[in-house]
């Protein structure tokens, strides 16, 4: 299976000589037109001196250049539009190119899952303070302090407001609150 380097370097390759061919052509097209310009500045010349041999001579360049400029731009348009490979090629460079993703992607979900499951133990001693510090909390409340805040209604019912532990930055709080529980990394086995 080839890799994302050698992929990419196959189509930088492509990509290059495709470029440096086009620019070639463009040069090409250049090159003409500016001998078109000049075989032109020679007619109007010839035209002038009614030359007769320097005015074929440069209706000849005319017409070279011309063919010359119509022949690059035919070239130009074929490069610039035509693919650089067959359809069956583009097929399997775009299956290699899934498959080192893939590979890829399998690696880092891995390397994920067992990240995954480091940060479940953590927040799963996380959530144990969070259970510690309210047990804690009740038997502060309710034994130690006899509960002396509450309010006794008329017919003796005590109304009362529990304490609890709200820390919100927490490890169980990132992974309860933020979704990261329950993902497919989870239910990987990580090793």
């Amino acid at each position: 299976m080839k890799t994302f380097k050698e992929i990419e370097t196959e189509l930088s390759s492509l990509k290059s000589t495709n470029l440096a061919d086009v620019e070639k052509y463009r040069e090409n097209i250049v090159k003409a037109n500016q001998a078109l310009k000049i075989a032109n500045e020679k007619l109007t010349t010839a035209e002038e001196t009614a030359d007769l041999e320097a005015y074929d001579k440069a209706k000849g360049n005319i017409s070279t250049s011309q063919h010359a400029i119509e022949l690059y731009q035919k070239q130009l348009d074929k490069l610039q539009n035509t693919p650089l490979v067959p359809k069956d090629e583009y097929n399997q460079m775009v299956s290699d190119i899934e498959k080192a993703a893939d590979k890829l992607q399998d690696e880092l979900n891995v390397k994920g899952a067992k990240l995954m499951a480091e940060l479940k133990a953590l927040a799963d001693e996380s959530n144990a303070v969070y259970h510690k510090a309210d047990e804690l909390f009740r038997v502060a409340q309710y034994d130690i302090y006899k509960d002396a805040d509450c309010l006794v209604a008329s017919n003796v019912t005590r109304i009362t407001r529990e304490v609890e532990y709200k820390r919100a930055n927490t490890v169980r709080s990132v992974y309860l609150g933020k979704y990261l529980g329950n993902t497919f990394l989870d239910d990987m086995n990580a090793e």
